[in-house]
């Protein structure tokens, strides 16, 4: 298999042999490894593997020489299905807020990629915020991930917000700046049980 089938077929295994409520970025991440703008227009959620169209993967990791970006994991384990599952159900049945809010952060991810590729740290890490702070008020965060994501803005990040599904897991601040000791303080003393620096690695090999 090629890495589109391969990230399409770890996906669909996930939600239908192992019935995890999942979208496509993380099996897509996973294969194709790097730094990439991925785009699932046309892609439809419980299609045939056979009728499925493949996601749109853009490499941007030589455009990107360091990621101005620090995680930190809340030490709360979850499954991501019981975050998702609700929300997706609200989408499906066309709640307006819901509808709005993620038509708004999909213009969000296509700013966001711009502001990285021009190292506009201001402009992302506001567009960081005002994409959390719409998964927040549609009830995709928890207790856990506000608390870091406040002391990361406390600290002096220039955003912050979830690294994924939320109730747990990791958060994502923007702190352009190579010494990073008083953002991992910051992060330490609100609860963060390991601190992390991505890097741009590898995908399946």
């Amino acid at each position: 298999m090629n890495r589109y089938q391969l990230a399409e077929r770890a996906r669909y295994i996930e939600l239908n042999n192992l019935k995890v409520v999942c979208g496509y970025q993380d099996a897509c991440m996973a294969t194709f490894g790097g730094l990439n703008y991925l785009d699932f227009r046309g892609k439809q959620f419980y299609r045939q593997a056979e009728a499925e169209l493949f996601a749109t993967i853009e490499p941007l990791a030589e455009y990107v020489p360091e990621l101005p970006f620090v995680l930190g994991f809340t030490g709360v384990q979850h499954a991501s299905s019981a975050v998702h599952k609700p929300i997706r159900e609200r989408w499906m049945e066309g709640e307006a807020a819901v509808v709005k809010g993620y038509e708004r952060m999909t213009e969000i991810a296509r700013m966001g990629k711009k502001a990285l590729l021009l190292s506009d740290w201001p402009a992302l890490g506001r567009l960081m915020n005002e994409n959390h702070a719409i998964q927040r008020d549609l009830g995709g965060s928890g207790k856990p991930n506000e608390r870091l994501i406040r002391a990361a803005l406390d600290a002096g990040a220039m955003g912050a917000k979830l690294a994924g599904a939320g109730d747990g897991g990791t958060i994502i601040a923007l702190w352009p700046w190579p010494e990073t000791a008083r953002l991992e303080r910051a992060l330490e003393q609100a609860g963060a049980s390991a601190i992390y620096r991505p890097q741009v690695v590898p995908g399946v090999t």
